[in-house]
């Protein structure tokens, strides 16, 4: 059996676009990794200049918006880490 084994350095992000229904990390070695955008509440609901506020942390493998309190990992969107709370918008019809 083989396990998967990520590797810190392949969690270096580039940049970040925020579209209405995704958010995608660049990554520095050129993937993009792409997670819908309703995994993040409060990212979802911020206003556009909000989202585009967006800085690279420290060790370069994650991503915050300080003024919405949101912080998101390269390996949160590999994995598919959505945040507590997210409701997908099948369900939050109902």
């Amino acid at each position: 059996m083989t396990i998967l084994d990520i590797d810190e350095r392949q969690l270096q992000v580039a940049a970040v676009e925020v579209t209405a229904q995704s958010i995608i990390f660049d990554m520095a070695d050129g993937r993009r990794i792409e997670a819908p955008l309703w995994w993040y509440p409060r990212l979802q609901a911020a206003s556009a200049q909000q989202r585009a506020a967006w800085t690279i942390l420290p060790f370069g493998d994650a991503v915050g918006w300080e003024e919405i309190d949101e912080y998101i990992s390269a390996k949160a969107l590999i994995i598919g880490g959505a945040a507590p709370g997210a409701v997908p918008p099948a369900q939050a019809a109902e």
